[in-house]
């Protein structure tokens, strides 16, 4: 998947790379941490509605 095509990628296409980059920041642990943090914005309700459910599934909700 290319980075342009994020905008129409399906959830099915999307979820496994968000997996993937999710799981290679946490093996970098504080800097990965970081590395995002400089990208979010205060106001970013986009990131902070899909932290939200990123919450949800880390405490063993949302399984379908």
């Amino acid at each position: 998947m290319n980075i342009p095509n994020l905008d129409t990628a399906s959830p099915e296409v999307l979820a496994p790379i968000l997996h993937a980059a999710i799981q290679r920041l946490g093996q970098l642990g504080r800097t990965g941490a970081v590395a995002l943090a400089a990208l979010v914005e205060d106001d970013d309700a986009d990131f902070d509605e899909a932290a939200s459910w990123i919450a949800d599934i880390a405490a063993g909700g949302l399984r379908a």
